[in-house]
């Protein structure tokens, strides 16, 4: 037991440090964990650590902090701080003040999370040199699953200042050799993406009653109408609404009516039979979302009442691209939809968003590219983590079958 007392003062130590360090010094800079400094200061760790251990091994001193009630403190300590500071939102005004001087913004460049973060990680490497010095069969898995730990905390941090996120705006035909940093510096690329076309796939719209603030209701919690089937109904507060006909595509026909059109700009309508559940009075009308070419048609209930139509939200949108890349004479034809990324050149392409006043007329396409040349390291940690559980789990089956 006589660990834990050790490891807790020594995890406090290290918090208490590190918040005069971050009071004093501030947040530790980026360029620490660009390269070459992270590979240079991650060599000088592993160096340390190593020669630190085989030099010292039989010291109280390191058997303390090799050990599993090390490890458990130094861990808990993380998620104390990982849980309980980094759940608290700091907004972009607090930054100057005292939350932004203790680092809540971004809690892996603060000084008391990297000072506990670094014996976390000395006590894996001390305790994978400890295992790796005695060949025993039982270790393979210890080895591959601590190792792997090991090399995804490594890398996730020293690799996080070498994250390049960029932006590229597609227009239709036109190939964009350059994309935007955060903070709008334009950079050139070796690879270029052409729009060929894009497509949205959107959600039916919704009716929502709304006040003469133009405020949904109910304010807690607004009731909307999903268009999905026609005959369908619902009761929106006072008023029965009945679906007839929706258009995904339509243009005014009169000024009270519209149909069904594919022309560029079209938006959506439908025609709804809305019934007064006080009064029992019933109007039939079309109701419109409108675009940014067309206007909105709403329907009166009563004074201080109206049945509107919401704009229509994306279900799906995808680029349909072509990629060049320089030095090559290959052309690759893509698709890029949200959540599937496309991987080219060392970079990963996602879509990011479109011009969002055209809706499904957009004629833009935003795109994010993300350079993060660790990423692979963090993945071949991932993997021996996942060789890891087979090991182990083949030793458990021949344990428990003796």
């Amino acid at each position: 037991m006589k660990s834990y007392p050790f490891a807790i003062l020594f995890s406090l130590t290290a918090v208490v440090v590190g918040l005069m360090l971050q009071i004093s010094l501030g947040t530790i800079s980026k360029n620490w964990f660009s390269f070459p400094y992270n590979v240079v200061g991650g060599a000088i760790f592993v160096l340390l650590t190593t020669l630190s251990y085989f030099l010292f091994r039989k010291t109280n001193f390191i058997l303390r902090c090799s050990s599993a009630p090390f490890a458990i403190v130094t861990v808990v300590t993380l998620g104390v701080l990982t849980i309980g500071l980094g759940s608290i939102n700091v907004k972009p005004h607090q930054l100057s003040g005292f939350l932004g001087k203790m680092g809540l913004d971004d809690l892996t460049k603060t000084w008391y999370f990297g000072l506990v973060f670094v014996l976390a990680l000395t006590n894996l490497w001390f305790s994978i040199l400890k295992r790796s010095m005695v060949y025993q069969r039982k270790n393979i898995a210890f080895l591959l699953n601590h190792f792997g730990l090991w090399l995804v905390m490594f890398a996730g941090v020293l690799g996080q200042g070498d994250i390049v996120r960029l932006t590229m705006d597609l227009k239709k035909d036109t190939p964009q050799w350059q994309a935007k940093t955060a903070d709008d510096n334009v950079v050139s690329l070796p690879i270029a993406i052409e729009l060929k076309n894009f497509s949205i796939d959107i959600y039916p719209n919704k009716l929502f009653v709304i006040d003469t603030t133009g405020t949904s209701l109910p304010k807690e919690k607004p009731i909307g109408f999903m268009l999905e089937r026609e005959g369908a109904q619902a009761t929106l507060l006072n008023w029965k609404v009945t679906l007839h006909k929706y258009l995904e595509k339509a243009i005014p026909d009169t000024d009270s009516t519209y149909i069904n059109h594919t022309m560029w700009g079209a938006t959506n309508a439908a025609l709804v039979t809305v019934e007064d559940l006080r009064t029992h009075q019933v109007k039939k009308e079309w109701i419109s979302a409108g675009n940014f070419q067309l206007p909105p048609r709403a329907i009166d209930l009563d004074k201080g009442h109206t049945l509107v139509m919401a704009p229509p939200e994306a279900r799906k949108f995808e680029s349909e691209v072509l990629i060049y890349q320089k030095g090559s004479n290959t052309i690759l034809q893509e698709k890029i939809e949200v959540n599937h990324p496309i991987s080219v050149g060392g970079w990963r392409i996602y879509q990011l968003s479109y011009d969002e006043r055209m809706g499904r007329w957009s004629d833009l396409s935003v795109v994010e590219l993300v350079s993060d040349p660790w990423l692979p390291v963090v993945y071949t940690g991932i993997f021996l983590l996942i060789a890891g559980g087979i090991a182990l789990l083949f030793e458990v089956k021949k344990v428990s079958g003796q």
